[in-house]
């Protein structure tokens, strides 16, 4: 399958870059090295690989169709059904000609969109491909653990004073884009730090045990630690200590064979732990749920996005409208709000609608499951998957304290470790 996961660890080790220069032309790369990688594996994959990776892929692929139909159909000329979204229609008036109007107000963001979001199923499935080979896994495994303490670098830099491109970020989205990185190096780390041990235990007595790799695991796991607690806010804080949370709790049930009712306890204690952390947040019960956890997000554009919420239909406004919808409700006051939503959940609901939001979240969670079963299920190389579900974890919590999930690099990060996670849920051997 070479050059294939080659590529893939050159687009891993290149989000340190991606979190200074994100943009449009960033984008355009990014789809073409994905869609370059898809036709190489398509081309060179063995075919023993191909039939075990569409066994693991294919409830996850019908999945992500999704999303990608979805956006398809906001860009479609609607106005005929009545779909079309109302601004259509003051357009139409204004320049006294009937126009195909539909769901997505900018169907060029949503076609972008489209595209950004193609370009991560495919990292993710080239990552799977990639990851069938459990040495292959490894080695992404290896590049993602340094991307994400290079990142946790960078933090600690701009807190010294020394690194100060963080600051030209809209909306703090470039700050937030590291600190989260590093959140997500925190549980990659650990959960290198556990394989190596699993590893080295595995080898004979007479051959040299792996301690140089656990070691640098560890001082990995340390640095994207200072990272979070010197850079990040209350909110990340929480979601990385659920993901970190979630992959203790999961070795220490495989470790002790606790078998599914020690996964039930996981989920019963998120449940606990979720409705607690709501139920503590009184003041922000005015708010949508979707901004009650926004982190550093100003009164005006926080505001601004309640209206937003509030008037947007079930279907959204299109992916990647955000942006262009704001004007539309901004004040005088209001206009150096900002441009970037609060939280990516914010962003999801106005842009795909609610019920869109709603079945992320419940397709988030039976990843969750999933994962941890197929890591259950495993003799060894567990921790692949239970790294990848502690990441959605922790990306999902993640997604209602700021914006920066929807960034290049946060994107690649979890499209990775959730490939590697799909394609070593389940042993060849079974």
């Amino acid at each position: 399958m070479f050059p294939a996961p080659l590529f893939l660890v050159l687009l891993i080790v290149t989000t340190p870059a991606l979190i200074i220069f994100d943009g449009p032309i960033v984008y355009g790369l990014v789809t073409a090295a994905a869609a370059l990688s898809v036709a190489i594996v398509a081309l060179r994959i063995r075919a023993g690989e191909a039939g075990f990776l569409a066994t693991v892929i294919r409830l996850v692929a019908i999945v992500a169709v999704v999303p990608a139909v979805w956006m398809l159909i906001q860009v479609l000329p609607l106005k005929t059904i009545g779909l079309a979204h109302p601004i259509w229609e003051s357009a139409a008036a204004a320049l006294g000609r009937p126009l195909a109007g539909s769901i997505s107000i900018d169907p060029g963001d949503t076609l972008v969109s489209l595209a950004r979001y193609l370009s991560a199923a495919a990292i993710a499935f080239v990552a799977a491909a990639a990851a069938v080979d459990r040495r292959r896994a490894e080695w992404i495994l290896i590049a993602l653990t340094a991307a994400t303490t290079l990142i946790a670098f960078m933090v600690l830099a701009a807190d010294l004073g020394t690194f100060t491109l963080f600051s030209n970020g809209d909306d703090g989205l470039v700050g937030h884009a590291a600190t989260d990185s590093a959140g997500l190096g925190v549980i990659i780390a650990a959960a290198s730090a556990f394989h190596t041990l699993e590893r080295g235990k595995a080898q004979p007595p007479g051959q040299r045990r792996p301690w140089l790799t656990f070691v640098a695991c560890l001082i990995a796991f340390a640095i994207c630690t200072s990272a979070v607690i010197v850079g990040a806010t209350s909110q990340a804080y929480f979601a990385v200590a659920c993901g970190v949370a979630t992959l203790a709790i999961a070795v220490v049930t495989r470790r002790f064979s606790f078998g599914p009712w020690g996964y039930s306890a996981i989920i019963s204690i998120a449940l606990v732990v979720a409705i607690a952390a709501i139920a503590l947040q009184p003041g922000n019960r005015i708010v949508d749920f979707t901004l009650a956890f926004a982190a550093h997000a100003s009164a005006p554009l926080i505001a601004l996005t309640q209206r937003v919420l509030t008037e947007t239909s079930w279907m959204g406004t299109g992916a990647g409208t955000f942006a262009a919808i704001l004007p539309i409700y901004q004040d005088i006051d209001e206009l150096a709000s900002g441009s970037v939503a609060p939280t990516a959940a914010a962003a999801i609901a106005v842009e795909m609608g609610r019920p869109f939001l709603w079945a992320i979240l419940l397709a988030a969670i039976a990843l969750v499951v999933t994962l941890l079963r197929g890591a259950l299920l495993r003799r060894r190389d567990s921790f692949y998957s239970t790294a990848g579900a502690s990441c959605v974890v922790a990306g999902t919590l993640l997604a209602f304290g700021n914006a920066a999930l929807l960034s290049t690099p946060v994107v690649i990060i979890v499209a990775a470790i959730v490939g590697i996670a799909i394609a070593q849920s389940k042993s060849q051997l079974n």
